[in-house]
């Protein structure tokens, strides 16, 4: 006889009001995540002329120093205590500070020289990371605490990315936004569109911050420090640290997306270089299209997996699950070798469904997993460090990111290819 499907009590439900308010926080998570990949290679190179060498170090060392910041985040989102429980503080100044620099990173003057470019980038990009982390580490983390049911978080993730991905869709057009005909270039462009993305990302953010229900909310209310909510004393944080490293599956699900994840962000910076250059024999605005379509199908195309994800998880594993669509995304990866094609530029866009289902699973599964190993921690600690534990998987990915932003570049110019050379 088989056994009874899982049913999550009622208790353990997250209302779908609860699931989008919170999924409107991850749209100024996705922008954040995305403008400084979508607008660096074309203003900085394509635009301004700055060596893609130096673009891809000033988009990569600055992802270090974000790294190690992650986990410092994270560690003081769990301990904080206030009377609106420990995320909402982080998020409502990190929001606004991140918003802001976003808006002032892109007012770039024409003029300055490729090292001025240079130094002045990667100084903001400092700045931006570090109060991006201060958004990003405690709004994954409020996502764990939602609700304590395995299956429960997957359609919390899902919900989330769901609403994240609508927010890819247009992100995928940055480029082709700056290109626009009342702008008098591409740099002017990307000045106005910035302040436009930094006062979204403040708004959106603001509906989580006011909306949301904490649940746990009233175990960190503001007390003694030391106080958790099993009365014990919180590790210290190069203890913790130790102790989160130690998880075998958290060790798993690190190494897995840091072989995944970097790889496609790879591949995708060098994309953009060819469309332009190869496919279109530099001409940007045709280019611009081109990569806009090419992002959106696969925003479109990770929105709508995402059911099929869910699904997948709740029928197959989310680990089995993950694998599947992993090997999925491989196959689109592999295949854009032969979609390079000057005479039918659009045959570029085959790889993207592929690729879209890897996406889809990859933010789906790994975050719902990740909170299930949040549980294994605190039956061995006692503690719930969901904080710690966000901050440092994110430490690897961003780790592996830093190191493929940097790669980029490098790669791009071992191919002898010169931005002042055109087509």
């Amino acid at each position: 006889m088989n056994p009874p499907h899982h049913q999550t009590a009622p208790e353990d439900r997250v209302p779908l009001g609860q699931r989008v308010i919170y999924g409107t926080g991850q749209i100024s998570n996705i922008i954040l995540a995305l403008a400084i990949g979508n607008l660096a290679p074309f203003v900085l190179t394509v635009e301004l002329g700055v060596s893609a060498f130096l673009v891809g170090l000033a988009m990569g060392l600055p992802r270090l120093w974000d790294a190690f910041i992650d986990p410092v985040v994270g560690y003081l989102s769990d301990i904080t205590r206030t009377r609106w429980g420990r995320r909402k503080p982080y998020l409502l100044g990190g929001s606004i500070a991140v918003g802001i620099v976003l808006a002032l990173m892109w007012q770039l003057p024409r003029g300055w020289s490729e090292m001025a470019y240079f130094w002045y980038f990667t100084g903001m990009s400092l700045v931006f990371y570090l109060a991006y982390t201060f958004y990003a580490a405690p709004f994954v983390a409020l996502g764990f605490e939602l609700t304590p049911d395995y299956h429960e978080r997957t359609r919390v993730m899902g919900t989330m990315n769901f609403i994240g991905s609508l927010a890819s869709i247009p992100m995928a057009w940055m480029f082709a936004i700056t290109r626009w005909d009342g702008f008098t270039d591409g740099v002017q462009g990307a000045r106005v569109l910035a302040i436009i993305l930094g006062l979204m990302v403040i708004l959106l953010a603001m509906v989580p911050v006011i909306w949301l229900k904490d649940p746990t909310a009233h175990r960190y209310q503001k007390k003694s420090a030391e106080a958790t909510s099993t009365g014990g004393k919180p590790l210290a944080f190069l203890a913790g640290m130790k102790t989160t490293l130690r998880n075998r599956n958290f060790r798993n699900l690190g190494f897995a997306t840091f072989a995944f994840f970097p790889g496609l962000i790879l591949i995708q910076n060098f994309s953009s270089f060819l469309v332009i250059y190869y496919i279109y024999g530099g001409n940007k605005d045709a280019a611009s299209v081109l990569i806009g379509w090419s992002g959106s199908l696969s925003a479109v195309l990770g929105l709508l997996f995402i059911p099929l994800v869910t699904t997948m998880s709740s029928r197959l594993g989310k680990r089995r699950a993950f694998m599947i669509c992993a090997a999925f995304a491989l196959f689109g990866s592999l295949i854009k070798w032969f979609c390079y094609q000057p005479a039918i530029p659009y045959v570029n866009l085959i790889p993207g469904p592929f690729i879209g289902l890897g996406f889809a699973a990859l933010w789906v599964l790994m975050s719902a997993m990740l909170a299930d190993v949040c549980d294994e921690d605190e039956l061995h600690t006692g503690e719930r460090r969901e904080g710690t534990y966000s901050a440092s998987y994110w430490w690897i990915v961003k780790l592996g990111l830093s190191a493929s932003l940097a790669l980029s570049g490098v790669l791009l110019k071992f191919t002898g290819f010169t931005e002042a050379l055109g087509a």
